[in-house]
């Protein structure tokens, strides 16, 4: 309901109708609507995480990890545009306290999931000394942006077409051959 009409959208009286609660159980498990939101906001972001997760799961090498994982983050993002955006507009609505919280936790959670990804992959020497932090935040702007040009503009290529350009960026850069 938040992703379809969006927090102000939806009242408590729907919520609870929807879900066969009283008000009151919503109130005792919750303590409010926008804690609700929270927690709808929170789930989303570790259903994602998740979904990585297993994305990656089947893969032996840190390259192919990565590339699941990436062809499966750029995936959820074209699919659920119009939810990421309503989360998003809704969550500004939040005091701004609360607001910097939820947004720098959910924005660290995937970055930090390539990150331990190259961790691994540095551990097992298939990669060379690099800041890992660093590189997953740059790999996870490669995906956005690749993904919301495909939003806005028409595009040849296949998302896998993507992924490997974005594979070979990171594995072997541009330099000339």
């Amino acid at each position: 309901m938040f992703f379809a009409r969006g927090y102000h959208g939806v009242s408590v009286r729907e919520i609870v109708q929807a879900c066969g609660l009283s008000n009151a159980a919503l109130y005792h498990h919750f303590g409010s609507k926008e804690n609700l939101f929270i927690e709808v906001f929170k789930g989303h972001i570790a259903l994602v995480i998740q979904q990585l997760r297993l994305a990656g799961e089947a893969a032996t090498s840190c390259r192919q990890r990565l590339t699941e994982m990436t062809e499966a983050y750029a995936g959820i993002v074209l699919e659920s545009q119009s939810e990421l955006q309503a989360l998003r507009r809704d969550v500004m609505a939040f005091e701004p306290d609360e607001r910097q919280r939820l947004l720098i936790d959910a924005q660290w959670q995937i970055p930090a999931l390539f990150e331990t990804v190259l961790d691994e992959g540095i551990a097992a020497g298939e990669i060379g000394r690099l800041d890992a932090h660093r590189v997953s935040i740059v790999l996870t702007g490669m995906i956005l942006s690749l993904a919301v040009r495909r939003q806005i503009e028409p595009v040849s290529e296949s998302l896998r077409d993507d992924v490997e350009l974005i594979m070979n960026t990171l594995f072997e850069g541009i330099r000339n051959r």
